[in-house]
């Protein structure tokens, strides 16, 4: 098993928000991302300062492009299956030999 199995044995959907205009915002073609998936109810504080409840959080690469409003499909294909919007994200930066990444936090 390599190291980016080990970190990340699931596997995302995520669909950054596209700039709104005259007629709204809308979101980019969906990009599959190797990620670690948990369930797990948990309080965060969004970017304005508002309590708000985290029903999932997503490790990805730190290099993983993503932005908050961003839709995000876990346990695809799976009865599990659902895409939830990200309302916090929070940066982890190890040095090695730690992996590096991105914690989303799902709506």
């Amino acid at each position: 098993m390599s190291w980016p199995e080990f970190f990340y044995p699931h596997e995302v959907d995520i669909s950054n928000p596209t700039g709104g205009g005259g007629l709204g915002g809308g979101y980019a073609d969906a990009a599959t991302v190797s990620a670690e998936v948990k369930d797990r109810i948990e309080t965060v504080r969004t970017p304005d300062g508002a309590e708000a409840v985290s029903s999932a959080q997503v490790s990805v690469p730190l290099d993983t492009t993503v932005r908050l409003g961003a839709l995000v499909t876990t346990w695809k294909g799976t009865p599990h299956q659902r895409t939830s919007e990200v309302i916090a994200l929070a940066r982890n930066e190890n040095g090695d030999p730690l992996d590096e990444f991105t914690i989303l936090y799902l709506k």
